[in-house]
C-alpha cells in the first residue's frame, strides 16, 4: 500500500509534484486548505513560491510532520523553531530523497503515545516498548485514520487476500494491545465485528 503524502501548493505545481512523488498516494492541496488538526499526524510538503504564499500558513500551528519547501528570500519563516526547511531550488532526485528521508522519520503521536525509531512511547511515563514491521503498519494506520477494517487491513497492510481464513490480524492486534498496556497508555484499540477503531 502507498503511503499518503499531503503536498500544499498552488496549483501551477501540481502536475509536477504529483508526478515527482508518484511513489506516494498524494493529495494535493492549496496552501488555504491546511486543516492543522486532522493532517498534523501526516506527512505533509508544503511548498512556498511567492512572498503572499506566507501569509496563507499558521507557522505555529505545524509541527514536525510537515515539512516546507521554499524558493522565497524572505527569512522570516527561519524564526519557527522546529520546523524541516528546504530551500530551492533543489534538483528533482535530491528533492526526492529529502521527502523520502522526512516520510520515514515521521513521528506518528495520538494522545500519551508516539512511534518513532521502531519504538512504541508513552509519552507521560516515557516507558517504550519494540514495534514489529508489521506491528507498526497497523498501529501507525490506525492512529492516523482512527478507524478502519479488518478487511481492509489485512488486504491493504498485510497482503492477506479478503478469501483466505486466517488469525494473522487477531495475533498482531493482541501483540500490539499487550504492549500498549505494558506502557500504560490510555489508548485504546476497540473491535465490534468487523471494525476497528482507535480511541481514549
Amino acid at each position: 500500500m502507498k503511503k499518503t503524502l499531503n503536498i500544499f501548493s498552488n496549483e501551477k505545481m501540481k502536475n509536477f509534484l504529483v508526478t515527482i512523488f508518484s511513489k506516494y498516494e498524494t493529495i494535493f492541496m492549496n496552501l488555504g486548505e491546511i486543516d492543522y488538526d486532522v493532517q498534523s499526524s501526516k506527512p505533509n510538503v508544503v511548498i512556498l513560491n511567492e512572498n503572499k504564499d506566507i501569509n496563507l500558513i499558521n507557522f505555529k500551528n505545524l509541527n514536525s510532520n510537515y515539512l516546507i519547501i521554499s524558493s522565497l528570500k524572505n527569512n522570516d519563516i527561519k524564526q519557527i523553531k522546529n520546523l524541516k526547511i528546504l530551500r530551492a531550488p533543489l534538483f528533482v532526485n535530491h528533492l526526492k530523497n529529502k521527502v523520502d528521508n522526512f516520510i520515514q522519520n515521521i513521528k506518528v503521536q495520538f494522545h500519551d503515545i508516539t512511534i518513532h525509531n521502531e519504538r512504541l512511547i508513552n509519552l507521560k511515563n516515557n516507558s517504550f516498548c519494540y514495534l514489529t514491521k508489521s506491528e507498526i503498519d497497523i498501529l501507525t494506520f490506525l492512529l492516523i485514520e482512527k478507524e478502519t477494517t479488518k478487511n481492509f487491513i489485512k488486504e491493504n497492510i498485510l497482503n492477506i487476500k479478503s478469501n483466505i481464513d486466517t488469525n494473522s490480524l487477531e495475533s498482531h492486534l493482541t501483540r500490539i494491545r499487550k504492549k500498549m498496556n505494558n506502557i500504560n497508555t490510555i489508548v485504546k484499540i476497540h473491535t465490534k465485528s468487523e471494525k476497528l477503531r482507535i480511541t481514549i
